[in-house]
């Protein structure tokens, strides 16, 4: 069910008294269609009442949320568990603004066994993609190179791709030096290989005791058989293992359970969390991030991240919180279907565990203070006080034009979150209704293009790279679509008499708004500018190289064009701008070139010549 009106206040009134009781998910939108926050409820109804009531009583967040709402839409589900479910998904899939987000890039590295094959490979990756034939080890927060290294040459499991594995005939370097036995080319049997990774498993599970029993064992029986060498080798193994975990100290005497310790620490209007990775009793590394507080409090701000973080990371057997919350049991059943196992969310109260509960927050307390003391405000926090914005822009997106008079034009857009490049939301855009060198209409016709959807949804800023008119032009393609967002133009330093004096007087960097005749002028060192300039100077870099490579395919499509005889230079340009490409060229029938304005010969040279080609290159 949809409810939108420009007063949603005055449609709430009528329809609150027919909206559901029962648990569901509901998501609030702007008016550009861009999803501000995603909700769960017990009580539908309820719940989106309370953001209704008197402002007075809201936190000063979800003050600055209602008054941009402007459509609201819910969906019921059967029990809190799916409605739990349902919003996890949501926030991960739309990222709102007003949740919380973690990026995904920045995940800590895992071992992984891969059992789809008999001889099961090894490799290292970072995405946890649930299956029943790949096991996950880790995480490992530093050294994966040395873990990595020392998992080839002591356990000797292949890490090649199966394609590589089909087709060998013969053993490859890794078998040479030592780091794999070769099962390729049946150097080794599916028995001997299933043990080797049989040992490798008991020492990513820290499992050392039972492993080095075990290689004692195989020492001892080798010795008898007066297999010396073979004996040496397991010996040699025995002592790198040693080598290797000899640095690892236990923080738990009770072992055989992964355990992920939660410390929290709260800022200014953020959290810092810690978490440490407990492996079998030890300690293997830590993750920190820092998340601001969601609308409601704390609590939920712990919750939401809980959700996101395991998303991505490998789920533990228990999770430690210093304090209890409401939704921990039902945390656990999503926790427990999402991993097929029996997950406990606890809340310890013995000695050990509350002295690495009491380690992890100290953990995020320190870092939270170090990165407070080592930066100053951000590029992004000074932004919204220069430009007075209502709020902080975590989102800003780019665009520059980049052309050679006016010939294969294009129009890069880069997206950056958190003040950092967001690649997968880059956009090459080229003009389809403007002619020639105008950089005024193709910045009009890209932000039409880029705003007439809402989805992906609006940054929280939009910089032009150029002056007075590039701003006026986006300005006026915004205002048509009815799209309202915070936007400026920044005009690259320039030289006044430049090269008729040595003594040349340069101009700082200039920033223009909409209302403000004058620029406004920061200091080199402003951390606002910084990060404009940051955004300007990766548009510009990634419109240069699109043109470049674009430039160069146009001018090797114009090169083969220019052999057939009776097309000159205007058909070639006419012809390639109409199609787009050679190879749209060459797909084309006869009736679709004289629809591109050639004439029946020149198609028909068009057709002849391409074929020519194409039999010359068989």
């Amino acid at each position: 069910m949809v409810v939108t009106s420009e007063n949603l206040k005055a449609a709430l009134s009528d329809q609150i008294k027919t909206w559901p009781t029962q648990p569901g998910v509901y998501i609030m939108k702007d008016v550009t269609g861009r999803i501000l926050y995603v909700g769960k409820a017990k009580n539908l109804k309820n719940r989106i009442r309370s953001y209704f009531q008197a402002p007075e009583k809201l936190t000063p967040k979800t003050r600055v949320l209602v008054k941009k709402i402007y459509q609201l839409e819910f969906t019921v589900t059967h029990t809190e568990l799916e409605a739990l479910l349902l919003e996890c998904n949501l926030i991960k899939k739309h990222r709102p603004r007003y949740n919380v987000r973690l990026k995904d890039d920045k995940n800590y590295p895992y071992v992984v066994l891969d059992f789809t094959h008999p001889f099961p490979q090894f490799r290292v990756t970072r995405k946890i993609s649930p299956s029943p034939a790949l096991r996950y080890f880790g995480p490992f927060s530093g050294g994966i190179r040395d873990i990595s290294r020392f998992l080839l040459k002591t356990f000797q499991i292949r890490d090649c791709s199966d394609s590589k594995f089909k087709n060998r005939n013969r053993p490859c370097l890794n078998y040479e030096i030592g780091t794999c036995t070769a099962p390729c080319v049946d150097y080794v049997s599916q028995t001997d290989y299933a043990k080797q990774v049989e040992e490798a498993i008991l020492f990513l599970k820290g499992r050392k005791q039972a492993l080095v029993q075990t290689l004692r064992k195989q020492m001892q029986d080798a010795s008898d058989k007066w297999e010396y060498e073979k004996a040496k080798s397991i010996r040699d193994k025995i002592s790198a293992i040693d080598r290797i975990t000899e640095k690892q100290n236990a923080v738990l005497t009770e072992k055989q359970r992964d355990i992920d310790v939660i410390g929290v620490f709260e800022g200014d209007q953020e959290l810092s969390i810690a978490v440490l990775f407990i492996r079998n009793g030890f300690l293997t590394g830590r993750r920190t991030l820092k998340i601001p507080v969601t609308l409601d409090s704390i609590e939920q701000t712990i919750l939401e991240f809980l959700q996101q973080f395991y998303l991505v990371s490998l789920i533990p057997d228990e999770i430690w919180v210093a304090t209890d919350f409401e939704e921990r049991l039902l945390l656990e059943k999503m926790l427990g279907e999402r991993s097929q196992k029996k997950i406990s969310i606890r809340v310890p109260r013995t000695e050990q565990p509350l002295r690495l509960l009491g380690m992890a927050y100290e953990n995020a307390k320190l870092i939270y203070l170090d990165q407070k003391n080592k930066t100053a405000i951000s590029g992004a926090d000074e932004l919204q006080r220069v430009l007075n914005l209502p709020e902080v822009p975590q989102t800003i997106e780019g665009i520059d034009v980049s052309n050679l008079q006016g010939k294969n034009p294009a129009i890069a857009l880069v997206h950056f979150s958190d003040e950092r490049p967001l690649k997968s939301r880059y956009r090459l855009y080229y003009p389809k209704t403007v002619e020639g060198q105008n950089d005024f209409a193709m910045i009009h016709e890209v932000v039409t293009r880029r705003f007439s959807k809402p989805d992906p949804p609006p940054p929280d800023l939009l910089l032009i790279d150029g002056g007075k008119g590039q701003l006026a032009s986006a300005e006026r393609a915004l205002k048509n679509l009815g799209v309202e967002i915070p936007i400026l133009a920044l005009a690259k330093s320039r030289t006044k008499s430049a090269f008729t004096r040595k003594n040349v007087e340069k101009t700082e960097e200039r920033i223009f708004i909409p209302n403000r005749k004058n620029p406004i002028i920061l200091k080199e060192t402003n951390p606002a500018l910084r990060l404009l300039q940051q955004v300007r100077d990766e548009a510009h870099r990634f419109s240069v190289v699109s043109h470049r490579r674009r430039r160069k395919k146009m001018m090797l499509d114009e090169s083969i064009l220019k052999d057939i005889p009776g097309i000159g230079e205007a058909t070639r340009l006419k012809l390639l701008k109409q199609l787009g490409s050679l190879t749209a060229v060459s797909e084309a029938g006869f009736e679709t070139l004289i629809d591109a304005g050639l004439t029946r010969s020149q198609a028909e040279a068009v057709l002849d010549g391409l074929s020519k080609r194409t039999g010359e290159e068989e």
